[in-house]
């Protein structure tokens, strides 16, 4: 009776294990910012407002807030991209009844990346950070 409950508990406890790790190939911050900087982006932190559609947290997650030619860049880190998939649903949801300045939106495995250039984008900035997203798809094949 006692290796059967040993047993059971020993499955269980590798099941919890797998199932609150992340995606192995999962991108992090630093690897964001470390592309972004690679094509001569020169992004500060800022202070995100909570109440904008563009900055709130989406499938639980906050993003990180930044300043990119003086511009608002934001970037979510999920554990997953089936989770950053439904980030990306939170926000479509939240957006279809607000005005919502123009925006550019990345996706790339775990990370979702939003470039708010409100009335006018900087095509050289826009295929920068293009640049940045496909190295960091290339980094997770």
């Amino acid at each position: 009776m006692k290796k059967s409950t040993l047993l059971v508990l020993i499955i269980f406890l590798l099941t919890a294990c797998k199932s609150t790790s992340s995606d192995a190939s999962a991108i992090t911050l630093n690897q964001v910012l470390s592309a972004l900087k690679e094509q001569q982006l020169t992004i500060k932190e800022a202070k995100s407002n909570n109440d904008d559609i563009l900055g709130m947290k989406l499938n639980g997650v906050r993003p990180s807030s930044y300043v990119l030619d003086g511009k608002k860049l934001l970037i979510y880190i999920y554990p997953s991209a089936k989770e950053r998939k439904k980030g990306m649903e939170d926000f479509r949801k939240k957006a279809e009844n607000s005005n919502t300045v123009s925006y550019k939106y990345y996706e790339v495995n775990n990370v979702l990346v939003f470039y708010v250039y409100e009335k006018d984008i900087n095509i050289e900035t826009e295929n920068r950070i293009q640049k940045s997203m496909n190295r960091l798809k290339e980094s997770v094949k």
